[in-house]
């Protein structure tokens, strides 16, 4: 990873979690009526949602002005700009800091999850990041909303709450790329994984902070145990140890590996959600009920499927409402939640209506676990969690805590259920899949777990200081042995660019052919390449431009995944015809100079040239 990138990534992280800084714990002032509640990580993971808030209030007048935020370089600046001045008195830190713990968790945790991407020259993967890159950089090109790469039949039914998100850090520090705010992402998440652990465990037990964090992101399964070298599986069809040392484990441990991903922005926020619907519960204020159901809002416009365990959540929490206001309480709630989430689910809806209902575009499935597998892949985590869960019952904030963690079962459930019985669920079951249920349910075990981890080393420090240090550093390093083994051998995949793990090499470098063939490139533009559909696909990535013919071989029909099915079929029946109507073509390069060649340059050892078409 180059000087530049990484920091342009670390300006990008600054920036939008400066300015979630100060909308998020404008919010938090505004909703917390025990102050003893909020110290510095609360406000801390108010900033990553005060991120995505500003973000998303972005998009919604992006919209409104057909692309002329995101679309201009000044907006965002300006924006920001004066949000910062105006919230100008929230931007405290609530409380004393214990900055070398910080430090040394920040440093701890990087040289686990960041190490690979350090060495492998780029986080990012094939699969859905490309997807992501290319539909932000259509909001940069000036897109009301990405729409992808379909000449005439494109458009977009994927959730734009991470394109905005990456959209905003790229305007808030100019001359940085979309390419750079995926790898911020995965700063982001890396560490607020474990602080949005820590903030929900704090509400419990105020010493269970710390615990939580390393729990969140610390303890794997016990696949070092006969692993006989580092090893890391990119696949779950080729697993060698259950569920463990596996990328899309139950273990969500491994989900701090990058890529970064909608689900884990999603479930960050969902950590926020529920925050805030603990705290909505014990307050008569309707303010309160509206932010807890805004959060949760925010939980669908970035992950559908976490959206559902936010309601579920929801419901969970009414039942613990006093009764004289418990009806109120959830109408707001829930009438906030619909308000936020139908700033994306609105139109997509009225388009699926429109265009003759949705299709099914994924090829196939993730894997889904047996439970047991599922289970066991938690390693230490699982036993520390089931104590954590009994002694969760307590009080009632971690009564509620409990509660939710006895719906995410029930939902375990049922997707264990929509598997076994083939529920298609009219093409959208990934929304009861067991890969988007763990990820809240792992959230949860890491607080409950913390919570377990907090009353031994209280239980012990009684008895002896050294020992309680001891027995819980030792607990964590015999948890740790897993994700350390698996950056080792990730750092490997990576620096051979194998398993997908192809953005750092020569062919996206700076001044390479695809990133210079880009600048001529827009979403106005359709695009026709001869002979790779690799580099077709990227140019997509890289400027949000069309394409006028791709081949998924994993698809019979409707290669660019088309949702609506009405515009699927026209795109069939147009590619099945006469074609799109390119404006640019990029050929194998003739022998010899050419005078028409705006670009050329070479794409998997192969010479190329982008020419533009005269219509």
């Amino acid at each position: 990873m180059s000087t530049g990138t990484i920091l342009g990534a670390l300006l990008q992280l600054l920036a939008l979690c400066g300015v979630g800084w100060a909308v998020g714990n404008l919010v938090l002032d505004r909703v917390t009526e025990d102050r003893s509640e909020v110290g510095p990580p609360e406000r801390a993971l108010a900033a990553v949602a005060g991120g995505i808030l500003f973000s998303v209030v972005s998009m919604a007048a992006n919209i409104v002005l057909g692309g002329g935020v995101f679309g201009t370089g000044v907006a965002i600046p300006l924006i920001a700009v004066v949000t910062l001045f105006l919230c100008r008195r929230h931007l405290v830190l609530g409380g004393p800091v214990a900055w070398l713990k910080v430090l040394a968790a920040v440093a701890l945790v990087s040289s686990i999850y960041l190490a690979p991407a350090l060495v492998g020259g780029s986080s990012i993967r094939t699969g859905d990041p490309p997807w992501h890159l290319g539909w932000t950089e259509q909001l940069l090109a000036g897109e009301p909303v990405p729409t992808g790469p379909a000449p005439e039949f494109g458009r977009n039914a994927y959730p734009w709450g991470l394109h905005a998100v990456m959209a905003a850090a790229v305007r808030l520090v100019p001359g940085t790329t979309a390419l750079v705010a995926s790898e911020m992402l995965h700063l982001l998440l890396m560490l607020s994984l474990p602080l949005a652990a820590a903030c929900l465990a704090r509400r419990v037990r105020p010493d269970a902070g710390w615990f939580a964090a390393a729990s969140a992101s610390l303890i794997g399964g016990f696949g070092w145990l006969v692993a006989e070298e580092p090893d890391f599986v990119t696949s779950p069809g080729n697993a060698r140890y259950g569920a463990d040392l596996v990328v899309a484990s139950p273990n969500s441990v491994y989900e701090m590996f990058p890529p970064a991903l909608p689900r884990e922005l999603g479930l960050v926020m969902l950590a926020v959600a529920a925050w805030m619907v603990l705290t909505s519960t014990t307050s008569q204020r309707a303010n309160v009920w509206a932010a807890a159901g805004a959060a949760i809002g925010l939980v669908g416009i970035l992950s559908v499927p976490l959206f559902v365990t936010a309601l579920m959540w929801m419901l969970v929490a009414a039942s613990l409402v006093g009764r004289g206001h418990r009806v109120r309480w959830l109408a707001v709630t829930a009438l906030c939640a619909a308000a936020v989430f139908a700033l994306w689910a609105g139109p997509v809806a009225s388009l699926a209506i429109r265009f003759g209902g949705f299709v099914n575009i994924t090829p196939r499935l993730g894997k889904e676990w047996p439970l047991p597998i599922a289970l066991a892949s938690w390693g230490l985590l699982l036993p520390l969690a089931v104590g954590g869960l009994i002694l969760a019952f307590r009080g009632r904030g971690s009564r509620v805590l409990g509660f939710f963690a006895v719906s995410s079962g029930l939902l375990l459930l049922l997707a264990v259920a929509r598997g076994r019985l083939d529920w298609d669920l009219a093409g959208n079951a990934t929304l009861l899949h067991q890969g988007r249920m763990w990820p809240p349910a792992h959230l949860l075990g890491a607080v409950f777990g913390g919570i377990a981890l907090a009353w031994l080393f209280g239980a012990m420090r009684a008895r002896s200081r050294a020992a309680a240090i001891g027995v819980t550093a030792s607990l964590l390093a015999v948890g740790a042995a897993s994700p350390v083994l698996a950056a080792q051998r990730l750092s490997e995949i990576m620096e051979a660019g194998s398993a997908g793990f192809q953005y750092g090499g020569r062919d996206l470098a700076p001044g390479s052919f695809a990133r210079r063939a880009a600048d001529y490139l827009d979403p106005d533009d359709v695009v026709d390449v001869q002979g790779s559909d690799e580099l077709a696909f990227l140019l997509f990535q890289l400027s949000g431009t069309k394409i006028a013919s791709y081949d998924d071989p994993r698809l019979q029909g409707n290669d660019l995944r088309i949702r609506y099915a009405e515009l699927a079929e026209g795109y069939d029946e147009k590619v099945g015809g006469d074609g799109f109507r390119p404006t640019f073509m990029v050929l194998p390069a003739p022998p010899g100079p050419y005078a028409r060649a705006l670009v050329r340059g070479t794409f998997e050892a192969r010479d190329w040239i982008l020419v533009q078409l005269n219509h």
